[in-house]
Protein backbone atom coordinates (compact mmCIF):
# COMPACT_ATOMS: atom_id res chain seq x y z
CA UNK A 1 0.00 0.00 0.00
CA UNK A 2 2.93 2.53 0.93
CA UNK A 3 4.40 1.63 -2.72
CA UNK A 4 0.94 2.30 -4.68
CA UNK A 5 -0.72 4.80 -2.29
CA UNK A 6 1.26 6.22 0.65
CA UNK A 7 0.01 4.88 3.45
CA UNK A 8 0.45 2.30 5.77
CA UNK A 9 -2.85 0.16 6.82
CA UNK A 10 -4.09 -0.29 10.37
CA UNK A 11 -6.77 -3.33 9.93
CA UNK A 12 -4.70 -5.49 7.50
CA UNK A 13 -7.27 -8.01 7.43
CA UNK A 14 -9.44 -5.73 4.90
CA UNK A 15 -6.84 -5.76 2.32
CA UNK A 16 -6.30 -9.23 2.87
CA UNK A 17 -9.62 -9.70 1.98
CA UNK A 18 -9.89 -7.39 -0.67
CA UNK A 19 -7.09 -9.37 -3.05
CA UNK A 20 -8.66 -12.66 -1.76
CA UNK A 21 -11.31 -14.37 -4.86
CA UNK A 22 -14.04 -16.04 -4.62
CA UNK A 23 -12.32 -18.93 -6.23
CA UNK A 24 -10.02 -19.26 -2.94
CA UNK A 25 -12.94 -18.18 -0.45
CA UNK A 26 -14.10 -20.50 2.59
CA UNK A 27 -17.59 -19.99 4.53
CA UNK A 28 -17.16 -18.70 7.54
CA UNK A 29 -19.31 -19.30 10.50
CA UNK A 30 -22.02 -16.90 8.85
CA UNK A 31 -22.35 -18.66 6.33
CA UNK A 32 -20.96 -15.89 3.79
CA UNK A 33 -17.68 -16.93 2.03
CA UNK A 34 -14.68 -14.52 3.20
CA UNK A 35 -14.09 -13.50 -0.29
CA UNK A 36 -13.10 -9.74 -1.91
CA UNK A 37 -17.42 -9.90 -3.14
CA UNK A 38 -18.72 -7.72 -0.22
CA UNK A 39 -16.18 -5.45 -0.69
CA UNK A 40 -16.29 -4.68 -3.78
CA UNK A 41 -20.48 -3.78 -3.66
CA UNK A 42 -18.90 -1.15 -1.16
CA UNK A 43 -16.58 -0.14 -3.11
CA UNK A 44 -18.67 0.31 -6.31
CA UNK A 45 -20.49 2.42 -4.34
CA UNK A 46 -17.66 4.60 -3.06
CA UNK A 47 -15.72 5.02 -6.01
CA UNK A 48 -18.73 6.39 -7.64
CA UNK A 49 -19.74 8.70 -5.06
CA UNK A 50 -16.15 10.05 -5.47
CA UNK A 51 -16.17 10.68 -9.27
CA UNK A 52 -19.82 11.70 -8.78
CA UNK A 53 -18.59 14.63 -6.90
CA UNK A 54 -15.21 15.28 -8.45
CA UNK A 55 -16.99 15.76 -11.63
CA UNK A 56 -19.94 17.70 -9.77
CA UNK A 57 -17.65 20.52 -8.09
CA UNK A 58 -15.31 20.57 -11.59
CA UNK A 59 -17.53 20.43 -14.10
CA UNK A 60 -20.35 23.09 -13.26
CA UNK A 61 -21.06 23.68 -16.83
CA UNK A 62 -21.84 20.33 -17.85
CA UNK A 63 -25.61 18.52 -17.48
CA UNK A 64 -26.85 16.14 -15.49
CA UNK A 65 -26.91 14.06 -19.00
CA UNK A 66 -22.98 15.16 -19.58
CA UNK A 67 -21.82 13.78 -16.09
CA UNK A 68 -23.53 10.99 -16.26
CA UNK A 69 -21.24 9.85 -19.31
CA UNK A 70 -18.16 11.33 -17.69
CA UNK A 71 -18.42 9.40 -15.62
CA UNK A 72 -19.11 5.74 -16.81
CA UNK A 73 -16.24 6.72 -18.91
CA UNK A 74 -14.37 6.90 -15.66
CA UNK A 75 -15.62 4.01 -14.48
CA UNK A 76 -16.05 2.03 -16.74
CA UNK A 77 -14.76 -1.80 -16.41
CA UNK A 78 -11.94 -0.94 -19.11
CA UNK A 79 -10.35 1.36 -17.08
CA UNK A 80 -10.74 -0.14 -13.63
CA UNK A 81 -9.44 -2.75 -15.18
CA UNK A 82 -6.23 -0.68 -16.03
CA UNK A 83 -5.73 0.55 -13.10
CA UNK A 84 -5.90 -2.93 -10.92
CA UNK A 85 -2.90 -4.08 -13.44
CA UNK A 86 -0.64 -1.00 -13.22
CA UNK A 87 -1.17 -1.45 -9.43
CA UNK A 88 -0.25 -4.70 -10.19
CA UNK A 89 -2.83 -7.07 -8.70
CA UNK A 90 -2.95 -10.17 -10.82
CA UNK A 91 0.20 -10.91 -9.19
CA UNK A 92 -1.06 -9.88 -5.23
CA UNK A 93 -4.80 -11.77 -5.45
CA UNK A 94 -5.23 -15.20 -4.06
CA UNK A 95 -6.79 -17.34 -6.32
CA UNK A 96 -7.72 -21.14 -7.07
CA UNK A 97 -8.59 -21.12 -10.58
CA UNK A 98 -7.67 -24.33 -11.44
CA UNK A 99 -4.70 -22.83 -13.89
CA UNK A 100 -7.25 -20.85 -16.10
CA UNK A 101 -5.70 -17.65 -17.29
CA UNK A 102 -7.08 -14.41 -15.39
CA UNK A 103 -10.04 -13.00 -16.43
CA UNK A 104 -9.70 -9.00 -17.11
CA UNK A 105 -12.95 -8.37 -14.83
CA UNK A 106 -11.44 -10.37 -11.76
CA UNK A 107 -8.58 -7.36 -11.61
CA UNK A 108 -11.03 -4.50 -11.95
CA UNK A 109 -13.29 -5.81 -9.26
CA UNK A 110 -10.33 -6.68 -6.85
CA UNK A 111 -9.59 -2.84 -7.09
CA UNK A 112 -13.24 -2.21 -6.15
CA UNK A 113 -12.43 -3.96 -3.40
CA UNK A 114 -9.89 -2.53 -2.32
CA UNK A 115 -11.38 0.90 -2.46
CA UNK A 116 -13.79 -0.44 -0.11
CA UNK A 117 -10.83 -2.05 2.26
CA UNK A 118 -9.54 1.69 1.87
CA UNK A 119 -12.79 3.02 3.33
CA UNK A 120 -13.01 1.13 5.91
CA UNK A 121 -10.19 1.23 7.31
CA UNK A 122 -9.61 5.09 7.17
CA UNK A 123 -12.67 6.94 6.29
CA UNK A 124 -14.53 8.26 3.04
CA UNK A 125 -12.42 11.64 3.24
CA UNK A 126 -9.22 9.86 2.85
CA UNK A 127 -10.08 7.06 0.46
CA UNK A 128 -11.02 10.63 -1.52
CA UNK A 129 -8.07 12.10 -1.24
CA UNK A 130 -5.94 8.74 -2.44
CA UNK A 131 -8.27 8.12 -4.82
CA UNK A 132 -8.35 11.10 -6.75
CA UNK A 133 -4.89 11.33 -6.66
CA UNK A 134 -4.73 7.93 -8.30
CA UNK A 135 -6.90 8.71 -11.05
CA UNK A 136 -5.24 11.55 -11.42
CA UNK A 137 -2.43 10.29 -12.32
CA UNK A 138 -4.64 8.09 -14.52
CA UNK A 139 -5.42 11.42 -16.47
CA UNK A 140 -8.93 11.23 -15.61
CA UNK A 141 -9.65 14.59 -17.24
CA UNK A 142 -8.07 13.49 -20.77
CA UNK A 143 -10.55 10.40 -20.55
CA UNK A 144 -13.72 12.33 -20.16
CA UNK A 145 -13.11 14.27 -22.78
CA UNK A 146 -12.27 11.22 -25.24
CA UNK A 147 -15.75 10.17 -27.11
CA UNK A 148 -14.83 8.77 -30.19
CA UNK A 149 -17.21 6.51 -32.01
CA UNK A 150 -15.47 3.92 -33.34
CA UNK A 151 -17.87 1.40 -34.61
CA UNK A 152 -19.49 4.47 -36.85
CA UNK A 153 -16.09 5.43 -38.05
CA UNK A 154 -15.27 1.28 -38.53
CA UNK A 155 -18.50 1.43 -40.49
CA UNK A 156 -18.14 4.15 -43.08
CA UNK A 157 -14.62 2.74 -44.06
CA UNK A 158 -16.49 -0.65 -44.58
CA UNK A 159 -18.89 1.00 -46.54
CA UNK A 160 -16.32 2.94 -48.09
CA UNK A 161 -13.82 0.08 -49.03
CA UNK A 162 -16.80 -2.36 -50.04
CA UNK A 163 -16.28 -4.60 -46.57
CA UNK A 164 -18.82 -6.39 -44.69
CA UNK A 165 -18.66 -5.71 -40.82
CA UNK A 166 -20.30 -7.71 -38.05
CA UNK A 167 -19.85 -8.54 -34.48
CA UNK A 168 -20.75 -11.65 -32.74
CA UNK A 169 -20.54 -12.67 -28.89
CA UNK A 170 -17.38 -15.04 -28.14
CA UNK A 171 -18.37 -15.04 -23.91
CA UNK A 172 -20.56 -13.93 -21.48
CA UNK A 173 -18.96 -14.24 -18.31
CA UNK A 174 -20.53 -14.18 -15.00
CA UNK A 175 -18.97 -12.31 -12.16
CA UNK A 176 -20.18 -11.47 -8.45
CA UNK A 177 -23.84 -11.04 -10.73
CA UNK A 178 -22.91 -8.83 -13.07
CA UNK A 179 -22.49 -10.15 -17.10
CA UNK A 180 -19.31 -8.87 -18.92
CA UNK A 181 -19.66 -9.18 -22.81
CA UNK A 182 -16.52 -10.54 -24.98
CA UNK A 183 -17.13 -9.20 -28.19
CA UNK A 184 -15.58 -10.07 -31.71
CA UNK A 185 -15.70 -7.82 -34.83
CA UNK A 186 -15.56 -9.02 -38.20
CA UNK A 187 -14.35 -7.23 -41.31
CA UNK A 188 -14.81 -8.80 -44.29
CA UNK A 189 -15.21 -11.89 -42.71
CA UNK A 190 -11.79 -11.77 -40.67
CA UNK A 191 -11.30 -11.07 -36.97
CA UNK A 192 -10.02 -7.91 -36.29
CA UNK A 193 -10.23 -7.23 -32.72
CA UNK A 194 -11.80 -8.18 -29.55
CA UNK A 195 -13.56 -6.18 -26.07
CA UNK A 196 -15.00 -6.82 -23.10
CA UNK A 197 -17.85 -4.07 -21.44
CA UNK A 198 -20.88 -4.44 -19.35
CA UNK A 199 -22.77 -4.54 -22.24
CA UNK A 200 -22.68 -5.60 -25.65
CA UNK A 201 -22.28 -2.45 -27.24
CA UNK A 202 -19.76 -1.25 -24.86
CA UNK A 203 -17.74 -4.44 -25.91
CA UNK A 204 -18.36 -3.67 -29.52
CA UNK A 205 -17.19 -0.23 -29.00
CA UNK A 206 -14.11 -1.62 -27.85
CA UNK A 207 -13.68 -4.36 -30.24
CA UNK A 208 -13.98 -1.90 -33.23
CA UNK A 209 -11.52 0.28 -31.34
CA UNK A 210 -8.84 -2.70 -31.67
CA UNK A 211 -9.97 -2.60 -35.36
CA UNK A 212 -9.29 0.80 -36.24
CA UNK A 213 -5.55 0.89 -34.50
CA UNK A 214 -4.93 -2.04 -37.37
CA UNK A 215 -6.47 0.24 -40.13
CA UNK A 216 -5.21 3.19 -39.06
CA UNK A 217 -1.92 3.14 -37.86
CA UNK A 218 -1.78 6.71 -36.94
Amino acid sequence: MREHFGFEPEQIDYYEQALRHSSAAVKEDTGVKNSNERLEFLGDAILDAIVADYLYQNHPEKSEGDLTKMKAKIVSRRNLNAIGRDLDLPNKLELNLGGQEIHQSIIGNAFEALVGAIYMDKGYDFTEKVLIKLLTKHEIDRKIHVDVDFKSKLHEWCQKERKSLGFKVLNEIQENGRTEYVMEVLVGGEPMGRGEGKSKKAAEQVAAKEACKSIFPD
